[in-house]
């Protein structure tokens, strides 16, 4: 009940303080197609490992104009996410985690077209607080991301992958936490072939001395979904999710992106079980 108090202040304070944000906003909506590639298995113990390889895609952006779109969400490359995870499970109810090195890298985007090309370089602990309900489980997730931003590069510059320009880099730091509830679907748990739905909300907070207060609130996410579990060994799952984007970067301070994103996940577990 701790936590879900704790949940409850954090939602109340970002609709406050999104009360106090300069009105009206800007929207702008670009559709994206997200897929992601999470792949895990045991290591000894109650220690585990996870790597997550996720490709983000979008829609042309056209500086923001509705008539040069194109329909499809898939048009261009967004970012490129390989995000690995050690993870100590201290109980059922209690999970530590630690991502020792992630990479991340993003196209910016000029005129509809990806112009410049940079890589992040992330270390990011977080602990996971589950909470069984009868059938439905909830998830409470807290992520502190450390995170060193590379310089543009040229966006033909292929070396980005994998690679990038830290000569010069930008440090920053960003708090997210994540309510996540699942329930399967006509059984009473989560067993072999068995269909599940799940939904989540997630917020990001830039911290640091240095975070103006206009850009403390980063992104939102929302997702509804669903998902089936071929055998525990094997997942799919496919959802809607819309990414709020709060960058008051624009001179009347007041754009917001909403991405509206298909995302399509494979979730192989057991890893060590295939050899």
């Amino acid at each position: 009940m701790k936590q879900l108090s704790l949940s409850l202040k954090l939602v109340l304070m970002f609709c406050v303080l999104s009360a106090k944000a300069q009105s009206p906003r800007q929207y702008y909506h670009i559709s994206n197609g997200w897929t992601d590639l999470n792949i895990s298995g045991k290591i000894a113990g109650k220690f585990s490992w996870q790597l997550e390889n996720q490709h983000r895609r979008q829609d042309q952006q056209g500086d923001y104009n509705p008539n040069t779109t194109t329909g499809n969400p898939y048009h261009n490359l967004n970012q490129h996410i390989f995000r690995p995870y050690i993870h100590y499970q201290m109980s059922p109810a209690v999970r530590f985690s630690l991502m020792p090195l992630g990479w991340i890298g993003s196209n910016r985007f000029s005129n509809g077209e990806p112009s410049a090309f940079f890589s992040e370089l992330r270390i990011a602990p977080q602990v996971i607080l589950t909470q069984q309900l009868n059938r439905l489980r909830i998830d409470h997730r807290f992520r502190y991301e450390f995170r060193w931003l590379g310089v543009n590069q040229p966006v033909d510059d292929k070396s980005f992958v994998y690679g990038g320009d830290f000569s010069t880099s930008t440090y920053r730091k960003r708090f997210r936490y994540q309510i996540k509830a699942s329930m399967p679907l006509g059984k009473a748990k989560m067993e072999d072939k068995t269909w599940y739905v799940q939904a989540y909300n997630e917020l990001m907070i830039n911290m640091g001395e240095q975070v103006p207060n206009l850009n403390i609130f980063d992104q939102n996410r929302v997702l509804l979904g669903v998902g089936y579990r071929i055998n525990s060994n094997l997942s799919v799952e496919m959802g809607y999710m819309q990414q709020s984007i709060f960058r008051f970067n624009n001179a009347a301070k007041n754009n917001v992106d909403i991405n509206n994103i298909l995302q399509v996940n494979l979730a192989i577990s057991n890893f060590e079980t295939f050899f």
